[in-house]
């Protein structure tokens, strides 16, 4: 991993990781500044401590057994004396920096694992954003391209809306002559159908006519017989009376007055009536009476 960071840094810049990870330059100098100096106090006590450790010269009580061991070298040798509780003392010293030391790399450790993984963010990033700018790279070459297309389009679009217009004046003209026409059409379907309904109309009254005459003449025949009979009734009556009238009568009529048909009918002809209605009156039933005679005589 750190060959392809090392192999990534060549054309990496350290501003460009701070603007990726989103902390302030501010705030990476310090937690890098930090991090160095504990790194730095670090490595300085365990130099110091294994200096110390390794080198007796530097530590009193080694000093104190080296001095002692130096002067008494000249001496007759004599069985070496250890004090145990400063060799125990330095042992455990020496166990609790070690372990410190190793919780210490521990910890160092999972820093550097974390951080290979920030790391490892950071470079997806960075390659997911050179890949951006390639392909906007890629795009902007394009843009001539593009602006003739979208050029070409407009014109397009222009030409077209003016064809579009075009043929909506054509279809509102079409749409006008249609209607026109339609109203023609509807115009001699109802004039057709007007004269039709006049025809039949025509019709029914000529026929209402005819049998309205038709009525008229039967009313007229039946009025004028029923006319005929009341004055044949009438005629009757009236000659039932006078014949009735003429037997009480005979006797006395024969004794003053020997009258023939023939002075009756002068007498009558004399005779002035007030009205034109009257006279009409007289002579038809002159004339019913002369029909009823001749009735009577062919029966």
């Amino acid at each position: 991993m750190f060959e392809q960071f090392k192999k990534f840094s060549s054309t990496f810049n350290l501003k460009d990781l701070i603007d990726t990870t989103g902390i302030k330059e501010e705030d990476f100098k310090n937690i890098t500044r930090e991090g160095l100096q504990v790194v730095k106090n670090e490595w300085e006590n365990f130099r110091s401590k294994s200096v110390e450790i390794l080198t007796p010269g530097f530590s009193p009580r080694l000093n104190a057994l080296s001095l002692t061991n130096s002067n008494n070298s000249n001496k007759p040798r004599s069985p070496l004396r250890i004090n145990l509780s400063a060799t125990t003392e330095l042992a455990t010293r020496y166990e609790n920096e070690w372990n410190s030391i190793r919780d210490e790399n521990k910890r160092n450790f999972q820093n550097a694992t974390v951080a290979d993984e920030l790391i490892q963010q950071i470079l997806e990033t960075c390659k997911d954003h050179f890949e951006a700018c390639e392909m906007i790279k890629s795009e902007a070459s394009q843009l001539p391209k593009m602006k003739e297309m979208i050029e070409e389009t407009t014109t397009s679009a222009i030409s077209l809306k003016e064809e579009l217009m075009e043929l909506e004046k054509i279809i509102d003209e079409y749409v006008k002559n249609n209607e026109v026409k339609s109203f023609e059409q509807w115009k001699q379907t109802q004039n057709i159908v007007f004269d039709q309904y006049v025809k039949e109309k025509n019709k029914e009254l000529e026929e209402k006519r005819i049998l309205y005459n038709q009525h008229l003449e039967e009313f007229m025949d039946n009025h004028k017989v029923q006319k005929a009979q009341l004055y044949q009734t009438n005629f009757e009556i009236q000659m039932d009376n006078y014949r009735n009238r003429k037997i009480n009568d005979t006797q006395s009529f024969d004794e003053h007055n020997e009258i023939n048909d023939d002075d009756v009918l002068a007498k009558l002809e004399k005779l002035e009536l007030e009205t034109e209605e009257d006279r009409d009156a007289l002579e038809n039933f002159l004339e019913s009476s002369s029909d009823t005679e001749d009735n009577i005589t062919k029966s």
